[in-house]
């Protein structure tokens, strides 16, 4: 079995993996407060509920109601993170593919279950991906 620094050689590869991961987790987690921020501080991410009222003989009228445009996203904040996210996920992916990859060369044992953790990480990481990304409509 091929060691590196007395372990063996598929541990490297998952420290770097969880370091990624972990990284991916954090900007996940600044993508949400991002997107909280820019939508607003109410609870369903618009600032206040304005008063409508219908009226059936006329049209629709607004009184005082409170009217607000989409706020323009700072310096590349959700796209610049959006950007990060995509690579951190990118080099998750091909990480994995390249550690299972190796795992099959003669030579190189791993144990049974290094397949199971290698994919927890591309389905974890995809998940994160997913649930971080939101369309730019600026």
């Amino acid at each position: 079995m091929l060691e590196l620094w007395s372990h063996p050689w598929w541990v490297l590869g998952l420290i770097s993996l969880t370091a990624l991961f972990m990284l991916l987790f954090g900007l996940f987690i600044a993508s949400y407060r991002v997107l909280r921020r820019g939508m607003g501080g109410g609870p369903y991410g618009s600032p206040s509920h304005p008063n409508i009222e219908i009226t059936f003989q006329g049209p629709l009228t607004f009184s005082g109601a409170y009217m607000q445009g989409t706020p323009a996203p700072r310096s590349g904040g959700p796209k610049l993170l959006n950007t990060w996210v995509t690579r951190i996920f990118a080099a998750i992916v091909l990480q994995c593919a390249a550690i299972y990859l190796i795992s099959q060369f003669p030579g190189f044992q791993s144990p049974f279950w290094l397949g199971i953790v290698l994919q927890a990480y591309t389905y974890g990481s995809a998940y994160l991906f997913y649930a971080s990304s939101w369309d730019d409509q600026s």
